[in-house]
């Protein structure tokens, strides 16, 4: 099917963004540190394993596993930054802010796949950013901004770089062998991370004052989440990537519609500062990140 790089690319929005609200829970109603939240996405890397056995999966020349490697860090990189925004701003806020995502692209594909940008591609990167900023700022004794925007700007870019590598991986090299070389990386970074002295006793504090119901809570969200990244992965390696983050930019609308259900239906659960004019105003920036990703992703006159 010519879109089935489509439904893929949709599905996985839907999930992350379902994934973006449990862990916005878990962070901040259950006090799970980020830097140990990390450590746990790299301990759950070899859950995709599973498929090992119904694949032909294949060793990777020196050159490509290395690569593979990197790219396999920056996936757990990325999330660093994400999950201390979370810790300090609403998650609807959040998530939209790694719509910057397509204007990190097109800079480097323009730097190292020599592409030429159009005059839609600047309008988009300006209503990318417009649409980004006003769904982060506070209607609170003026405009401000709250430092999770910035530290969501650096995820963004680690995002860019990680579905660049994959795209340029994905169209030299097998699917399902770079897809799984990919998550094995990713559980390597736990022996990075587990270096850390202090890394390590939080990471025992917090095992044995975690209740065994949201330990599984944990996992179940992590085997979620790996399904999204391998939808997101397919779609990667089956449409233009410019295509893809467009439908990827459908994330935030996904996330606020179900932070507005579930602070309505659940307000204990999830806490979020849903005033009028809070709820206009993020709104209004994803109808303009829409936009932008319109013009830089889907514009082709």
């Amino acid at each position: 099917m010519a879109l089935e790089w489509f439904y893929f690319a949709l599905l996985s929005s839907v999930l992350i963004a379902a994934v973006n609200i449990v862990d916005k829970v878990l962070i901040s109603d259950y006090n799970i540190p980020p830097l140990v939240y990390v450590v746990v996405i790299s301990a759950t890397s070899l859950m995709p394993l599973v498929i090992v056995p119904f694949i032909d999966f294949k060793v990777l020349s020196l050159a490509a596993l290395t690569f593979t490697m990197l790219v396999g860090f920056v996936r757990i990189y990325y999330t660093l930054p994400y999950f201390k925004a979370l810790t300090i701003e609403e998650v609807s806020r959040v998530v939209p802010v790694l719509q910057l995502m397509p204007v990190f692209v097109l800079v480097l594909s323009t730097i190292f796949l020599r592409e030429v940008l159009r005059w839609q591609d600047y309008s988009g990167f300006a209503l990318l950013v417009i649409g980004g900023t006003l769904c982060a700022i506070r209607l609170k004794k003026g405009i401000t901004v709250s430092v999770a925007f910035y530290l969501m700007i650096v995820s963004s870019f680690l995002l860019a770089v990680y579905s660049v590598g994959l795209k340029v991986l994905f169209s030299s090299e097998d699917f399902y062998s770079v897809f799984i070389w990919v998550q094995i990386a990713g559980f390597i970074t736990l022996f990075q991370f587990m270096l850390f002295k202090p890394l390590r006793s939080t990471l025992v504090t917090t095992y044995k004052t975690t209740r065994k119901r949201v330990r599984a809570l944990i996992v179940g969200e992590q085997a979620v989440a790996y399904v999204s990244v391998f939808a997101y992965n397919y779609a990667i390696a089956h449409g233009a990537i410019s295509l893809v983050s467009a439908v990827a930019s459908t994330q935030p609308l996904f996330v606020l519609l179900f932070a507005t259900a579930i602070s309505y239906g659940f307000p204990t659960i999830l806490k979020e500062q849903l005033t009028r004019q809070d709820i206009i105003l993020k709104c209004f920036g994803i109808a303009i990140i829409f936009l932008g990703a319109f013009l830089i992703n889907v514009y082709q006159v």
